[in-house]
């Protein structure tokens, strides 16, 4: 008993170990920028900050090959896949109030962003793996989300860090993260706010903004851009 409980742990150690060291581009690993474990509130919601700049929960989400594993030689999926995929997720929420609004395609994997058709407002933000073709929901939009995360509690309460202040907010962030970038379109969700960034007038990476303790979470998972499917007017 005792050497099994014992090799639980190293499994568990070399997993979090390896998740660290799988994360693409900047930002930080599981103990975010500095090595250091962001303090308060797991969520990063009202008051808290775990989830911020360069968070414990930072870099790739778990998805297939996360920690560079393939059993096989993999294939990128087609952009029609990745539709279809896209696609089949949004009809098994089962909400006819939703729908596809960006599309987009990353060298990791594919971002979809949905929004409520009557108000336009953002709701949940999904990953597709370009490999497995396996999605889910952004690390963000499953612990900020107020509505249709985790914790689905919205009280319909207006965000106290407002829109200019994400801005700001994400700007300065850039500024000392990724020089040259700009934060550009801002698209408001129930418990936070995703910002998308530019590089030379082109679309680079996008990072969220907690909307009640200003906390910051770039999408380090992405990779880099490789192009726009679709975008609803």
């Amino acid at each position: 008993m005792r050497k099994t409980y014992l090799l639980v742990i190293y499994v568990a150690l070399v997993a979090l170990l390896g998740l660290a060291a799988c994360i693409p581009g900047g930002g930080g690993g599981m103990m975010g920028s500095g090595g250091q474990m962001d303090s308060g509130d797991m969520m990063g919601g009202q008051g808290g900050d775990m989830m911020g700049p360069g968070g414990m929960m930072s870099g790739m989400p778990m998805m297939g090959g996360m920690m560079g594993y393939y059993s096989v030689v993999p294939s990128a999926l087609s952009h029609q896949d990745a539709k279809t995929i896209a696609n089949n997720y949004l009809s098994s929420l089962n909400n006819p109030e939703l729908e596809i609004d960006e599309f987009e395609e990353y060298s990791h994997n594919f971002y979809v962003s949905l929004v409520e058709k009557s108000t336009g407002r953002g709701a949940i933000e999904i990953i597709i793996d370009q490999h497995y073709g396996s999605s889910q929901p952004e690390p963000q939009s499953m612990m900020w989300n107020e509505k249709y995360g985790m914790m689905g509690s919205y009280q319909q309460a207006q965000m106290p860090v407002t829109q200019q202040q994400a801005m700001e907010i994400a700007q300065d962030f850039m500024d000392v993260a990724y020089p040259s970038t700009e934060a550009d379109e801002i698209v408001a969700y129930y418990g936070y706010y995703t910002i998308m960034t530019k590089l030379e007038g082109e679309h680079y990476g996008m990072l969220s903004v907690n909307g009640y303790s200003g906390d910051i979470w770039y999408h380090t998972w992405h990779g880099m851009f490789v192009s726009e499917l679709e975008e609803h007017e």
